[in-house]
């Protein structure tokens, strides 16, 4: 049995600081062959029930350690519509590979990566699993989905399979939520990755109206009596910023971290050909440790700042 984890190839340190391409580069087939086969294949694989929705795991990854790319797909997509996404934002180390049996005394099995590498294997290779999960006859039954994020993204695609009429409304002008205004270019590829997940949920026959603000375009009760809808999933995620209470919070150039990475991830403020610069100044702090915090820093050095982060408990911590 391989006892070390395969390293995922990145970005150099030196480079990456410098752009916004994506840092991790991901796996290739015969890596992801070797990680697979590290898995032990659990008789009760802790993994799963970690996962929170519940992806078969041990189960795509014996198709991926035989090279059954398609196979190890189309076990994901029986349980998650977004694994290109998943598998590089969602927080493996503390769910599904935190669970991992081999981390108690060693490395546990890279699950995100080798769902990563599955999902982009069959975006490269013109493979569509959600597709092939459609299904269901259609029950002529509407539902309005208020929110385009990963919550309404996944609700949409498994209302659809089950045979439901479905629309999003989404208040902002793109689709994706806190996946297109809120994580980085260098964490999570917009045109190449995000927009293909999103297609793949449209393939289904799920309808996307923008610009639509619910309480004022139009509201719950007309979607209802008016618009024929049936139920209604409000998926419009976590809403405003909260700030700490300090004096200066109100000071030109003061930023919630929520209207800095807007502005560089929805209205491309780190592009010079668009005319929405957010740094003055070339001194950056970022008060927080969490993944918040951590891409306001990484987005402030590669706006070419210097970044000084201030966090309250411990470095390790």
């Amino acid at each position: 049995m391989i006892t070390e984890r395969t390293k995922v190839r990145e970005q150099d340190p030196q480079e990456r600081a410098r752009n916004f391409e994506e840092v991790s580069l991901g796996f290739n087939l015969e890596e992801a062959k070797t990680e697979a086969a590290r898995c032990l294949h659990c008789k009760n694989p802790r993994c799963v029930g970690a996962c929170p929705v519940g992806i078969d795991i041990p189960g795509f990854i014996s198709h991926l350690k035989e090279g059954d790319v398609i196979g190890a797909a189309t076990v994901i997509a029986k349980d998650s519509s977004l694994p290109a996404v998943c598998g590089r934002v969602c927080p493996q180390e503390t769910q599904c590979e935190g669970s991992c049996i081999l981390g108690i005394k060693g490395e546990s099995v890279a699950i995100g990566n080798l769902e990563r590498f599955t999902a982009d294997w069959c975006r490269e290779n013109g493979h569509s699993a959600e597709a092939a999960e459609m299904d269901k006859p259609g029950k002529g039954e509407k539902v309005a989905i208020i929110g385009s994020g990963p919550a309404g993204l996944a609700c949409a695609s498994d209302l659809a399979k089950w045979g439901y009429d479905v629309t999003i409304f989404e208040a902002l002008h793109k689709i994706g939520g806190v996946l297109v205004y809120g994580i980085p270019e260098f964490r999570l590829p917009k045109d190449s990755v995000l927009q293909h997940e999103i297609n793949e949920v449209l393939k289904l026959g799920v309808k996307i109206e923008t610009d639509v603000i619910i309480g004022r375009t139009v509201t719950i009760d007309e979607l209802f009596d008016k618009e024929g809808f049936k139920a209604v999933f409000i998926g419009t995620g976590a809403g405003l910023p909260k700030f700490m209470g300090i004096p200066g919070e109100n000071l030109n150039g003061v930023f919630s971290a929520n209207e800095f990475l807007t502005r560089n991830n929805l209205m491309k403020a780190y592009r010079d050909d668009y005319l929405t610069p957010i740094l003055a100044g070339k001194k950056v702090c970022v008060v927080g440790g969490g993944n918040v915090a951590m891409d306001a820093a990484r987005t402030a050095l590669r706006l070419g700042a210097e970044v000084h982060v201030i966090y309250r408990r411990t470095e390790v911590e």
